[in-house]
């Protein structure tokens, strides 16, 4: 699929995988949204290391894409998509339908941020909310993209560079 911030197919599949213990507590906050009338859509997950490394070389940018790890050097991982620690999503009503956000998914710019006082009312208020949520069942929030969550509730593993 080419509909993503480079223009090309990155990925040989469609399919998501993450990490165990990530899936489990997205489900919780995908309760928590049901209940409030939303489904959650997720656009990235896990993400090979080669694949990281093609986003890097489109877009050298530490602020949306992070520089591809060199795994000689790593002695402490962090959460990251490389080893399915990470989630973009966003909200849809319950029809499936994307509800109104700050900006759209893959937004290289300021109005991809919460801070962002350039967006809509509504765009905000409904990324705030999923924040709140996220951070409440065990995410963390990157503040330069409100699509884009931590799994800080799992010890890291290292990374992989499994195809999907």
């Amino acid at each position: 699929m080419t509909d993503n911030f480079t223009g090309q197919k990155i990925y040989n599949s469609g399919e998501c995988w993450i990490d165990k213990n990530t899936a489990e507590i997205l489900i919780k906050a995908k309760n928590i949204f049901k209940a409030a009338g939303y489904r959650v859509k997720i656009w990235d997950a896990y993400r090979p290391i080669s694949a990281q490394a093609k986003f890097w070389e489109i877009m050298p940018n530490n602020d949306f894409v992070a520089r591809p790890p060199d795994m000689s050097k790593i002695k402490k991982f962090r959460p990251t998509h490389m080893n399915g620690l990470c989630v973009d999503i966003t909200l849809t009503d319950l029809d499936g339908n994307d509800i109104v956000m700050p900006s759209e998914f893959d937004d290289m710019t300021e109005r991809a941020s919460l801070e962002c006082t350039k967006t809509s009312e509504e765009g905000r208020k409904n990324a705030t909310y999923m924040k709140e949520v996220m951070e409440r069942v065990g995410f963390l929030a990157y503040e330069k993209e409100w699509w884009h969550f931590y799994d800080v509730s799992t010890e890291p593993t290292p990374f992989m560079d499994f195809k999907i």
